[in-house]
């Protein structure tokens, strides 16, 4: 692991928070939303979570990432509605998009209130956190166990890396039910791989395709209960069913890039699923 790589991540949510602007247009929201979720899988892999260090630093980004993350989802849905618009049913899918853009606008206040309360101390934990890595790497501060290894570590047996693979081999068979936490173990450790300079770039590259598949039918799954909420249930039918339509293709191409993934990479094993 590299000192660069554990820092670049640090540096970047800073600058996002120091200059985050009043009326943030949606790469800014994805960059903040991102560095965030960075940040939280890099202290996984450099720090135990009852390190006080840690705690306040994730205590003090949290809030944030959620936030932004409400917004992004309705920029994203937004984008997907837009994509529907050549079809039949365009009163509907007008009545959609303005409901999104009243979501988006109350996500976006919510947001601006939690950078707005915790610029300054994620800033400050930020920076503290930079201090502590920079000591760790230097030898100058002693580290837990756990720290220590992953930072001397080579070839990553002893890192957050090693545990995620194993989790994302055991894992029960994929289905609706599970697969968006899988991609959050995925993209969580496609953040730790980042931070060493040996870790297996195509494989990286196939994590990421995961990710983005299940991405996507996470967000038609979301635009669907949000369309069932607004639209009428027989006025509006064809609408509705042109969505769940496409959130079942998106299922079916999820389910087919995840289990590739695990045949490939990781020799899955997968476990039974509990009775509920």
């Amino acid at each position: 692991m590299q000192l660069d790589r554990v820092e670049k991540p640090l540096r970047q949510l800073r600058k996002s928070l120091k200059s985050f602007p009043k009326d943030p247009p949606p790469d800014d929201v994805h960059k903040l939303r991102t560095r965030s979720r960075r940040i939280e899988a890099v202290a996984a892999a450099l720090a135990p979570a009852d390190g006080k260090i840690t705690r306040r630093l994730l205590k003090s980004i949290k809030p944030v990432r959620k936030a932004a993350g409400g917004v992004r989802d309705m920029d994203v849905l937004t984008a997907d509605a837009l994509d529907l618009q050549h079809g039949q049913n365009e009163d509907a899918l007008i009545r959609l998009i303005e409901h999104l853009g009243i979501l988006r606008q109350e996500s976006a206040g919510a947001l601006l209130d939690a950078v707005g309360k915790l610029r300054k101390p994620a800033r400050r934990h930020l920076k503290k956190y930079e201090k502590f890595v920079e000591a760790v790497f230097s030898g100058k501060k002693h580290a837990p166990l756990a720290v220590s290894r992953t930072v001397d570590s080579e070839n990553g047996q002893d890192s957050a890396a090693a545990a995620l693979v194993d989790e994302l081999s055991h894992w029960p068979r994929l289905s609706a039910r599970n697969v968006h936490a899988f991609r959050l173990k995925v993209k969580e450790l496609r953040y730790v791989l980042q931070l060493y300079p040996e870790s297996d770039s195509t494989f990286m590259d196939e994590l990421g395709k995961v990710n983005d598949h299940i991405g996507e039918w996470h967000d038609w799954v979301q635009l669907k209960q949000i369309a069932a909420e607004v639209l009428d249930s027989q006025q509006d039918r064809p609408l509705l069913d042109r969505i769940q339509k496409t959130a079942r293709q998106k299922l079916a191409a999820a389910l087919t890039a995840s289990n590739a993934l695990r045949r490939k990479y990781l020799h899955a094993e997968p476990k039974r699923e509990k009775a509920s």
